[in-house]
């Protein structure tokens, strides 16, 4: 049961940091937490142990814990061993595409579409990613997106920081998506290899105006390659 507890507590926080409810570089209240998340102290003093194990928190002696900025090293790590492994998994999702398939896809695109109507932040970034790991899911590596899901979470906080810049437009993402649904439909896999690439390629594109937007977020350092 407490390692239940600490699980939930993990991806409760886990997901404030992400969607910057706790924002970069602020101290963490424990008793905030607890009172918010209706999990004991033992549990969450547990969970911030494993964030801090994933540098998503740090401790200062005499003073508490904190949310650490994102780390564009770390983003830059981990968007390029997504971009590596999903070129490969969207060609292999491409050839074992199937019309019920494609039907799953493309409702997720409609649910996608909907979201961004209704300036739904949390449904958008949900199904983003919803998007991508179904193309996983077909491709049968499920394991894989888990493996980049946890290696990512300085790379997902900068793209939920992309959709609370109001130069940058939501529906790109959507446009990109039924792009690339349509050529692994159609079993194009070189444009799926080249779609993929700068479907990926876009946080490259646009990350100065996300730094410039929020400057007191990010550590000093190198850009996204």
């Amino acid at each position: 049961m407490s390692s239940n507890l600490q699980q939930q507590a993990f991806q409760a926080i886990r997901k404030q940091i992400i969607y910057a409810e706790i924002e970069p570089g602020s101290k963490i209240s424990e008793k905030a937490l607890e009172d918010a998340l209706h999990i004991g102290r033992t549990p969450i003093r547990e969970a911030l142990i494993q964030l801090r194990n994933q540098e998503l928190v740090y401790t200062v002696p005499q003073s508490g814990t904190y949310v650490s900025k994102i780390d564009i090293e770390t983003a830059s790590h981990a968007s390029f061993s997504r971009k590596l492994l999903e070129k490969a998994v969207l060609v292999e999702c491409s050839a074992r595409m199937t019309e019920k398939a494609g039907q799953v896809l493309e409702n997720v695109i409609e649910d996608t579409r909907i979201a961004a109507e209704n300036r739904d932040l949390r449904k958008f970034f949900h199904l983003d990613n919803v998007f991508h790991k179904t193309c996983f899911d077909i491709a049968g590596k499920a394991e894989v997106w888990e493996w980049l899901e946890s290696f990512s979470t300085h790379l997902d906080r900068f793209r939920w920081l992309r959709l609370n810049v109001s130069e940058l437009r939501w529906e790109r993402i959507i446009e990109e998506h039924e792009q690339l649904l349509q050529a692994i439909m159609k079993q194009k896999l070189n444009e799926v290899s080249f779609l993929s690439s700068m479907h990926l390629h876009m946080i490259i594109e646009e990350q100065d105006k996300i730094i410039q937007t929020f400057p007191d977020f990010f550590t000093q350092g190198s850009k996204i390659q």
